[in-house]
């Protein structure tokens, strides 16, 4: 197991005069993107909620599931989350449906009052059922509403990363998205996303995503802890991996608006 500590990486580092967008940002954010996205994906995780001052506030179960593929003729994504754990959060869970459009759509459903709702697009900013995660960040990289930096290496932890900033080019992700932009560190490699720092509005500190345990599984790289920091106000969520597989038979069926209801 490979332990990231990307210290190297400082969000003061970044300067909001110098961002220029460049190609060789996109085709590396574009290589990324295929070298780590398998066609399905259903995993299970721990999630734990701590404190600034790292004491543990609760612990969750969820499961993830995701699917990529065609639906009349078109590529269409699909990500779903449902928490099992525990019995107050039991069957509460999010769809996101990525068609390649401006907006994906977003789908929250609450159990207690059996409510499926559909998010505006300006609530994919909103902080994710107590989590230090928003509803935006569970979305991919939407290559095609984000401008990038020309890549540039820099070390993180014992390995070297290629790292990129994005910003938002359309003025609807600038508007509905909670960043001004985000930096991605890859790792040489894998092309994988082991570091993103994002940044907020408004003038507050933004967050942290570090990865670690990263791995090969089949063709795909994979960490099994995510860290989300928020520089903020200094809490934490973490994902722990219970269990994993990728490429799986997946049914569309694990992706739907139905499944997320409880079946």
């Amino acid at each position: 197991m490979l332990a990231l500590i990307l210290a190297s990486a400082s969000p003061a580092a970044r300067s909001a005069d110098t961002f220029v967008a460049d190609e060789a940002g996109l085709a590396l954010m574009r290589q990324s993107e295929q070298q780590t996205k398998s066609r399905t994906e259903r995993s299970v995780y721990r999630m734990i909620l701590e404190a600034a001052d790292g004491s543990v506030v609760q612990e969750r179960r969820m499961s993830l599931y995701f699917r990529r593929a065609d639906e009349d003729g078109a590529p269409v994504e699909r990500t779903l989350i449902r928490f099992e754990r525990p019995a107050s959060l039991q069957g509460t869970g999010l769809l996101v449906v990525d068609r390649g459009e401006s907006a994906n759509d977003l789908w929250l459903y609450m159990p207690a009052n059996r409510r499926l709702r559909r998010l505006a697009g300006a609530e994919k900013s909103n902080w994710f059922l107590g989590t230090e995660f928003t509803h935006e960040d569970f979305e991919d990289y939407k290559i095609e509403h984000y401008a990038f930096s020309a890549p540039r290496d820099a070390p993180c932890g014992a390995l070297q990363c290629r790292v990129v900033e994005a910003r938002p080019s359309t003025a609807l992700e600038q508007d509905a998205s909670g960043y001004t932009g985000k930096t991605y560190w890859l790792e040489a490699q894998s092309l994988y996303p082991v570091l993103i720092e994002y940044h907020a509005k408004g003038g507050i500190k933004g967050k942290r995503l570090e990865t670690r345990g990263l791995e090969k599984l089949g063709d795909y790289w994979r960490p099994s802890e995510y860290e989300m920091r928020n520089l903020d106000n200094g809490q934490v969520t973490r994902m722990l991996i219970e269990s994993r597989q990728l490429d799986l038979d997946l049914d569309v069926e694990y992706t739907t608006k139905r499944f997320l209801r409880g079946g």
